[in-house]
Parts: C-alpha cells; sequence; structure tokens
C-alpha cells in the first residue's frame, strides 16, 4: 500500500491522539502538544521535537511513512485551525 505524505493539517492530532500523547497527558478532546508552525505553513509535534525522546516517538508514530488518513479534506486545505 502506498501513502500520501503528510502534509501536517492537524487531522489526526484534532480527531485521534497518539499513544504517546495518552500516556504524557491522559484523553483530551485534542493533544497539547500540537502546535501551527507560521513558518512551516503546517501543524508541529512538540514532543517529537524533543530530542532523544522525540527520536523514539517519532520511531512510535511511524513519522515519515505517511498519511493514514489519506481520504480526511483538511489534506488540501492545511491552514491554522486554532484561531
Amino acid at each position: 500500500m502506498t501513502y500520501l505524505p503528510c502534509v501536517g493539517c492537524g487531522w489526526c492530532c484534532m480527531h485521534d491522539q497518539c499513544t504517546d500523547s495518552l500516556r504524557r497527558h491522559g484523553y483530551l478532546p485534542r493533544c497539547p502538544e500540537l502546535f501551527w508552525n507560521d513558518e512551516a505553513g503546517r501543524y508541529l509535534c512538540r514532543t517529537m521535537l524533543e530530542g532523544d525522546a522525540g527520536d523514539s516517538i517519532r520511531r512510535n508514530q511511524h513519522t515519515g511513512k505517511g498519511c493514514c488518513a489519506p481520504l480526511n479534506s483538511w489534506r488540501k486545505d492545511v491552514r491554522n485551525r486554532d484561531t
């Protein structure tokens, strides 16, 4: 199966917390580690930016392997949804 690349639309983290987020924060409506980065023009995850811990989380979340929700409409409308 071929996956489309992640575009950083935020859909996954806003709708379905990953196991790493659940361990850190418990069940929440949205992962608090998710943030919009104006420079990159996409959402990023703070935990994935944490050096060695980030390496482990990126492996756990299969970062770079592609989008697991390629039919979601946010992929075509990547924007800051926090405002």
